[in-house]
């Protein structure tokens, strides 16, 4: 016979699991409750497992076509998903102060690596990117270019090396190696090595930057319930080899430039000025918040160097690919990369790439039909009562820009699967709908590194194709299938290419 405080508690079970169920059922009622077309709990987008998470939302954003918007769920969680390119621009820039913030849920306290720009919102965000914007001008990238120049030479060995030993591999690798030796070198003045010793341990961690797929859902399952539940649990997002590795790393660099008076004109020195800058003002006043304190300078060398390496070697990658397929736009770019070069007495630098415009289109292109990030998150951080509707967005409303959606819509870009990189020529560029191409975002918060990395890809292209020219094998998939877990679109099977030396 079962005692009293067991069936006491098979009772307060049953009643918490009843009005869990509950509350899930009328959460989504909510886009009905409020007259706006939705997808319902059969569309929940967390219980889909078939494709990459920019490819579910196209089925919402395909499906809900006769809208301008429409309401989705996710963990029950109600999104807003925006179709109508004149609103994403109205959230992104017009009316961006009810929209400064990407509603990212972290907990700087169990996980310091978070508290970077890409997470953080409200004033904190604006006052450190302010800080860190000028990183990134024409000049400071002009300066860069010589320090870009060695990983380009050694890519090039590379190269030249592999291709003694066979003239087909996988390119996106090779492509992760060269993107982390750049944004090592460029960036933070760390000799990462990665091309030359595939096994490097720069190289090594961004291998096990990969989230667990399993582990990311349950943890946006726990987070639409309560976002405490993480931090109540003291659940890590990342390892603590991780963490220990860009911790350490920057603690070690900012030491030794101090006690050798090293300065270099990069990314981290920029953060160690500023540091500085923050503790002398800050002298005797023992309340005063440093926006550079030593986790939050670790937590943007983490956050630039896993977004540096990962999205510009993939671009390039998918670029490759594209070239590969197409010989003929593969042919227009080898001629532009030789006028320019011949032009200029062979000599590559900043202003060298800056001339190279079909280059530009191509890599344009590219990123339409594969934008490394599929879909934009913002919240409402002020209710708004969106124009030209009855609709209002409450506070704090979870709000999704679908990116990889309005990039493959043909109202936008006729027969979308198709690789032109003329849709981006100067006759072509007045015609692309302001809105629809979004792949570095838009708007207060759009990528801060844009220029570097369109800088590095055009580089990197610059030399392969100077001196080799790519192929499809036996062995290159397409079209190309997305990994269906990753949050960065990148290819399920990597890139498989033939190289071949181009004769003199």
């Amino acid at each position: 016979m079962l005692s009293a405080v067991t069936v006491n508690l098979i009772y307060f079970l049953s009643a918490l699991i009843g009005y869990l169920v509950y509350r899930y059922k009328k959460r989504y009622n909510y886009w009905r409750d409020l007259g706006v077309p939705y997808i319902g709990a059969s569309g929940d987008i967390i219980f889909e497992t078939t494709k990459n998470k920019a490819q579910v939302l196209q089925d919402r954003y395909n499906a809900l076509s006769r809208h301008p918007y429409g309401g989705i769920f996710q963990a029950s969680k109600p999104y807003l998903l925006l179709r109508d390119p004149e609103i994403v621009r109205t959230v992104l820039i017009k009316d961006f102060s009810h929209f400064t913030d990407r509603g990212m849920v972290f907990h700087e306290e169990l996980d310091p690596l978070t508290a970077h720009i890409f997470n953080l919102g409200g004033q904190r965000w604006k006052n450190i990117r302010t800080k860190l914007v000028p990183t990134f001008s024409s000049g400071k990238l002009k300066t860069m270019f010589p320090l870009m120049e060695q990983c380009i030479h050694n890519l090039n060995g590379y190269l030249d090396a592999k291709l003694a030993r066979s003239d087909e591999f996988e390119v996106r690798e090779l492509m992760l190696k060269f993107a982390t030796d750049v944004i090592g070198t460029c960036a933070f003045g760390f000799n990462c090595n990665a091309i030359a010793d595939g096994e490097s341990e720069f190289r090594a961690i961004g291998r096990k930057l990969a989230p667990n797929s399993l582990k990311f859902r349950f943890r946006q399952v726990l987070r639409s319930i309560h976002p405490d539940i993480i931090r109540w649990l003291g659940w890590k997002g990342f390892n603590r080899e991780v963490e220990d590795f860009f911790m350490g790393v920057t603690r070690e660099t900012i030491r030794y430039r101090e006690q050798n008076q090293d300065k270099r004109n990069d990314f981290m020195q920029l953060m160690i000025n500023l540091q500085h800058e923050e503790r002398n003002a800050a002298q005797g006043d023992n309340d005063a918040e440093l926006l550079f304190a030593d986790h939050i300078v670790a937590a943007h060398v983490f956050v630039f160097f896993v977004a540096g390496f990962e999205t510009t070697a993939t671009t390039l990658a998918n670029c490759l690919y594209e070239l590969a397929l197409n010989p003929e736009v593969a042919e227009k770019l080898q001629a532009e990369i030789q006028r320019v070069l011949d032009s200029r007495g062979g000599k590559l630098d900043y202003d060298a790439l800056k001339e190279m415009r079909y280059m530009e289109c191509a890599l344009e292109e590219t990123l339409r039909k594969y934008p490394p990030v599929g879909f934009l998150d913002r919240v409402c951080t002020k209710a708004y009562e969106l124009p030209n509707s009855s609709l209002l967005i409450k506070e704090n409303l979870n709000v999704v820009i679908p990116v990889y959606s309005l990039h493959y819509d043909p109202q936008y870009y006729p027969e979308p699967q198709r690789f032109d990189p003329d849709r981006f020529n100067e006759e072509n560029r007045s015609k692309i709908v302001p809105g629809t191409y979004l792949p570095f975002g838009d708007g207060p918060r759009i990528c801060i590194g844009m220029r570097f990395a369109i800088m590095e890809a055009k580089a990197a292209l610059t030399v392969i194709l100077k001196n080799y020219t790519v192929h499809p094998t036996s062995k290159t998939q397409i079209p190309l299938v997305l990994e269906k877990n990753a949050f960065i679109l990148r290819p399920e099977k990597g890139i498989h290419l033939k190289f071949q030396k181009r004769a003199k």
